[in-house]
Parts: structure tokens; sequence; C-alpha cells
């Protein structure tokens, strides 16, 4: 037992000096903390640090020498991004340590190898850090105490941001039950009457609108702290169920988006728990009806709560009756009811109800982007193509208005023109605008990455969490924060711009990393023989949004993020320590 805690130690002091030797490089080279060769740099140092012996005493004097002689030289480079000076001795102290790291690393492995002293497996070292020593934790007691501490954690962001943060999106679900807007369900309108719950019942009891907001702000806590609870005890290995604990309560976006009235924060939660409903579904078929119920349940709210949730779940009807063929008739039974009653809603019940559906142009950000760029790079249009352009949009404004990395402009102009044109010609227009492309394939593909390539490069620089209060507005609504002052304002911002300073735990900050670590885990599963089921959901999820978001927002892949812990550690866990919330 000691020289398996000896190693563990180990391995945790070679796992710390590869970060700190990967963030000197990080800070020496220049690249962000979100570029995939800062991966690239911490992998290679832990791999060269875990197979190698303790050095002699000489290749640490030499390593602090070459350290201290490097930092000097590269202090320009250090210290360029930051005026306060102790940020910049912050800097060249984290650049001196790191480097050290590295020049020890690096001196040493060639020596264990001529010594012939290396050590065993890298990933096998890593893996024993996660060998369950005792049971994971799991039921309704565990989810409760899982679930409190996330709130816990959380409670102060609700306290600064009193009673919730609101943005044009939330403000204009408001005016919709407010009256003071058509009712659309532009927005989800399942999401805009859950808000309008809360309001409502407030507003019966005090009066008062800010409480209303606040009620539903703290619902959706509780609620997505009730989530993480269910999630984490799929997980089946206690240790790795700390870790996603810890990746819950303490990355500080997650509590920001937490008490924003944002639809993308239920759906979520929703993805959250469809994915257990799934696993479950794959672990214990032989379960009674009431598992089934569950899962029609979830996704008839999943598929309500995003356009693009509904169009990915219909992708992935054939490959979950695939998986759960064992129990086809209930499988089919539960789609085919699924199907029926999102249909009916989004159709005759919401047409009845005088809730308006979104318009074609809603899912063309893609085209109209490349349409319009075709036109700013001066690509040669034929007179018939642009004539059908210019039929639906005043191509005056296209110059002023194109932004390369947000559609919303052009489809406004697109509207604000003749988008009945559209509507009324589709295959002609499809086939103009497969005509230009494949004319301009460069253009074309420039064009969609420049607005949508954040979801698949986690080097694109998004901003996230980085909201506060309620926007102006004509309800009376307005950010009334409970604590403050200058120490909880300034611990706000710097835990929010860690992101933007640490490496690997940057790239967290990033929609992209999750896009590439849901492949690798997709193929690794693939590989091993292990079941790809809700990876699968949540790919079709990833393509929607390639192929029809209207700009990169870490918000529209909030659900892939938030079930990360789940489907990229699930298969680490022992086999006979699987654990299930009740």
């Amino acid at each position: 037992m000691k020289h398996s805690t000896d190693s563990d130690v180990k391995t945790i002091k070679c796992i710390l000096a590869s970060f700190m030797g990967c963030w000197a490089l990080q800070k020496i080279s220049g690249i962000t903390v979100r570029n995939p060769l800062t991966v690239v740099f911490f992998v290679l140092l832990l791999y060269l640090s875990i197979i190698q012996d303790k050095q002699r005493a000489l290749g640490n004097w030499i390593s602090v020498a070459l350290s201290a002689t490097t930092t000097l030289l590269f202090r320009n480079r250090i210290t360029a991004a930051f005026d306060n000076r102790l940020f910049q001795i912050l800097s060249l102290a984290i650049v001196f340590v790191g480097l050290c790291c590295v020049f020890y690393i690096c001196f040493g492995f060639p020596i264990t190898i001529i010594r012939g002293e290396k050590r065993t497996n890298a990933g096998r070292e890593i893996q024993k850090l996660f060998l369950n020593t005792k049971p994971a934790f799991g039921g309704t007691r565990a989810v409760l105490i899982i679930a409190a501490i996330c709130f816990l954690f959380w409670l102060p962001y609700f306290l600064y941001e009193y009673p919730g943060i609101m943005t044009a999106d939330s403000l204009v679900q408001y005016a919709q039950f407010a009256g003071d807007e058509p009712v659309s369900n532009h927005h989800p309108i399942i999401h805009t009457l859950l808000i309008k719950l809360f309001h409502d019942i407030a507003m019966g009891i005090t009066g008062n609108p800010q409480i209303g907001i606040a009620c539903y702000t703290l619902f959706q806590m509780i609620f997505m702290a009730v989530c993480c609870g269910i999630l984490i005890c799929h997980i089946r290995s206690r240790k790795l169920q700390i870790i996603a604990l810890l990746f819950y309560a303490l990355v500080p976006f997650n509590a920001v988006f937490m008490v924003t009235v944002w639809k993308d924060i239920i759906c979520a939660g929703l993805t959250m728990l469809l994915l257990c409903c799934v696993i479950d579904l794959r672990q214990r078929q032989e379960l009674s009806i009431r598992l089934w119920v569950h899962f029609v349940i979830l996704s008839i709210l999943f598929s309500l709560f995003r356009s693009n949730a509904w169009y990915a779940f219909l992708a992935w009807v054939p490959f979950l009756l695939i998986a759960v063929r064992k129990n086809i008739k209930r499988a089919v039974c539960s789609v085919a009811i699924i199907i029926l009653v999102v249909v009916a809603l989004k159709g005759p019940v919401m047409t009845s109800a005088g809730v308006a559906q979104p318009d074609l142009v809603e899912s063309l950000s893609v085209p109209v982007q490349q349409i319009a760029r075709m036109m700013v790079d001066d690509r040669k249009l034929d007179e018939e193509d642009l004539k059908l352009i210019e039929e639906v949009i005043d191509t005056t404004y296209i110059r002023e208005l194109y932004a390369a990395d947000f559609a919303d402009n052009i489809k406004e102009l697109v509207r604000a023109g003749h988008p009945e044109k559209i509507e009324e010609n589709k295959f002609e227009y499809f086939k103009l605008w497969f005509r230009i492309n494949a004319e301009n394939p460069g253009t074309s593909v420039r064009a969609w990455y420049d607005l949508n390539g954040g979801y698949i490069n986690p080097d694109v620089s998004i901003k996230v969490g980085e909201i506060d209060g309620i926007m102006n507005n004509e309800f009376g609504l307005f950010w009334d924060p409970k604590i403050g002052g200058k120490l909880v304002v300034k611990g706000k911002e710097i835990a929010l711009k860690l992101g933007d300073f640490v490496p690997l735990y940057g790239m967290l900050w990033s929609i992209g990393t999750y896009t590439w670590l849901l492949i690798i885990a997709t193929g690794v599963c693939i590989y091993k023989k292990r079941p790809i089921l809700g990876k699968v959901l949540l790919l079709f999820q990833v393509g929607t949004l390639l192929i029809a978001a209207p700009v990169v927002d870490f918000r529209y892949g909030y659900g892939i993020v938030m079930t990360m812990p789940l489907w990229l550690l699930y298969n680490w866990g022992k086999e006979t320590e699987y654990a299930t919330a009740d």
C-alpha cells in the first residue's frame, strides 16, 4: 500500500511540474492558453517526467541556471501583457518555475534512458490515480448533498446579480408575456411560460416583478443543482465524481450561467437528465415501464426547449432504436409518442394559441452569410443570380452591415427586404446558393469558418460569462445586488479572467475544446467497443450548430459542456462499481 501511495504522490508531482512547464512554454511562445499546442506541451512533459527517476543534484542546479537565463532573455515578452508591476513579477516567477521543471524533465529523460532505469507505462501510472478505493456515491441522499454543495457555491453569484442576469433575449421573452411583443416560439414558448409562471405567482403575492425574476432564478439554480447531483451519481468512480463536482461548483462561468435567464440553461439540464436516462436504459433494459415514461417526458422537453435539439433528436432516433433493439416495442412506442406530441405542440396547438413559429430566415444564417461574403469579396456573379439576390435584399447595405462572425445583421437585412421570395421559391434559391458556392468554394468555406469555426477550433476567442445585471428596459426591472464592494467585484473579475491566463484550464472556456473532446471520446469508445448512444446525440447537436448557428456562442453548446463529466469520465470507472441515482 505504501508503494502505491508513493507512486501516486510522484505522479501528482509530475502532473504539477508538467503543468508549470506547459505554462512557461505557453508564455514564452506567445500562444494563447486555448491553443491546442498547450495540450501537446503538457502531455509530452508529463510522459517524459513520469517514466524517469530522480536526478542528481547537479541536474537541479543546471536547470535553475538555464531557467534564470532564459527568463531574463524573454522578460519583455513575458511581461508585455501586463501593466501592473505585481502581475509582471508573478508572470516572471511562473515562467522561471515552469522552465526549471522543463529543463529538469528534459535533462532527466536521456539520463534515465542511458541508465536503463525507465519506469513503467505512463498511462498506467495516471490511471492508477483514479482506481476506486471506495464505492462511488449514489442514491437520493448523495444527489441532494451534491446539489446542495453546487447551490451554495452558486449562491454568492445570485446575491451579486440579484434578481438574475437578463440580456436582450431575456427581455424579449418578458415582453411577450407582458403583452408588449407578439408571442413567438423563436425563444421557446415553454420557457417563456415558465418565467411567466414564477413572475405571476410573485406578482400575485407581492406585486413586485423583481421577486418574480428572483424566484425563477432560484428555481433554475435548484433544478440545475439537482441535475448535477444526478449526473455525478452516474459516474462510477468516487475520485472522478469529486473532479466533476469541482467542475460544476468552482468553474465560474457555470455560476454566472446558473443565474442568467436563458433557455439554454434549462435545456442543458434536460440534456444532462436525458443522457443519464439513456445510460439507465442501456444498463437496465429489464426495468419497468417507468423508465421509458421518464425517457418520453425528458425527450419531449428536450425537443421543445431548443429548435436544434429537436432536429438532433430526429437524426438520433435510428441510433436509439438500434441500441435498445432488445426492447424494440417499447422503444418504437416511446419514439412515436415523442414525435407525435412535439409535432402536435409545434403545429396545431401553437397555431391555435396564436404562437408564431420562427421564420425561414432564422435557419438560413450560414447560406445568407456565404452569399453576402461573395458580394463583399467582389466575387463574380452571373446577372441572373444577382437579379435573384436583389429580388430579396437591398444589396446597397451589404458591405456596411456584413460582419464575418455575426449573421444577424444580414438576416435582418433579408427580413427588411422580401423574404417571401425565398419562401415561395425555395428550390430556386437553393440552386442559387449551391451554384454560387460551387463556383467559389474557397470563399464559401471561409465565410462558414469565420461564422461558425469556433465550434471546432478551441483557439477562437469568445467572451464567456462576462455579463452582469439587467439591460435597460421599460418594465421596471433593474440590477439590485445584495452583496458588493471592491472585494466582491474584483474577485469575480479575477475568477473570470483566469480563463484567459491559465493554460489547460483556459481551454474549458472554449466550446471548440468540448467538440474535440467529444469526438475523441466517441472514437475511443468505438475502438474499445463501448456504447456511444449519448455521445451520438451530442454530436448531432454540434452538427446543427455548425450548419445553422448565427454566431459562435458558448451558451448554444452549453448542454455539451454540462454533460462533459459524464461522457468523458463515465468509462474510466470500474464496471463493478456502477452506481446511479434513484
